[in-house]
């Protein structure tokens, strides 16, 4: 009976920290937003990001109390990412986008959908953590977190990447590395392991790669150019996640394929002849 008090007074201090690991963040870039302490600066705002990133991970490692293995990494580095993500997002679309974003209830949803979104990835990683200790049924709950956050998180990077206008020969690098990464640490996350892993992460980042350029090439809003790699690589995740063929799953299929067919043709119609 003491274990599992013990237990439950460190989940509920591990809650704690996350909690307080959230809002430090939200409230850290609203006040930055407020401030426009980086506006026009490229090159602070994306050494900001970074900051972000390293103190992400290393207060997600002092959340658990230290309890991390090597396996554990990625889970905190997926994580990290999407509150780097967040991070530019708002920088390089609500603050350009709008001049008067601290008013009103622009403001409050800003805050809590920073918050929200940072608790839940720090929840999902340390589902992944835990059950590299003991298996829980949360884990389940983990891989449906992850599929949300890696989405959101190749909009949001992949948004900032072009908002940031960097040359072509840095820019494709970096598209490539990310979507590589968060395929492929979602795929771990559902369990997938050996050569199968490799061969679906390269089927996933090439649609996201083929969906990225195809964007890029004809795009000059950001916003749908930044969309078309991220349904790539919803549906991609969705394609490779199939483990059997039967008529539902022709139809999933079919209907990934439509999604990918209907945002190109989107793309190209509002960039290109509008």
């Amino acid at each position: 009976m003491a274990l599992e008090v013990i237990n439950t007074n460190d989940d509920s201090v591990k809650r704690g920290k996350l909690l307080s690991l959230s809002l430090i963040i939200a409230l850290s870039i609203f006040i930055q937003t407020i401030v426009k302490i980086n506006e026009g600066d490229v090159f602070r705002t994306v050494s900001t990001a970074m900051i972000y990133l390293v103190v992400s991970f290393l207060g997600l490692i002092w959340a658990f109390n230290f309890q991390v293995k090597i396996r554990s990494l990625p889970f905190l580095l997926q994580s990290s990412l999407f509150v780097m993500s967040e991070y530019l997002f708002i920088q390089l679309f609500f603050v350009q986008k709008f001049s008067r974003i601290y008013e009103g209830l622009i403001l409050l949803v800003l805050v809590a959908m920073i918050f929200v979104g940072t608790y839940v990835s720090f929840l999902m990683a340390n589902v992944f953590n835990v059950n590299l200790y003991k298996s829980i049924p949360l884990v389940h709950v983990g891989r449906t977190t992850s599929y949300i956050i890696s989405t959101f998180s190749v909009f949001f990077i992949t948004f900032g990447l072009l908002s940031l206008q960097l040359p072509v020969y840095i820019l494709i690098p970096l598209v490539i590395g990310v979507s590589v990464f968060l395929s492929f640490i979602h795929l771990k996350n559902l369990g997938y392991e050996g050569v199968l892993i490799f061969r679906k992460t390269f089927l996933v980042s090439l649609i996201v790669i083929f969906m990225f350029i195809g964007s890029f090439l004809t795009g000059v809003l950001h916003e749908l150019s930044a969309l078309s790699p991220t349904v790539g690589y919803f549906a991609g995740i969705g394609i490779a996640n199939m483990r059997s063929i039967d008529k539902s799953k022709n139809w999933e299929m079919l209907l990934y394929i439509l999604a990918l067919i209907i945002v190109i043709v989107v793309n190209i119609k509002l960039n290109v002849f509008s």
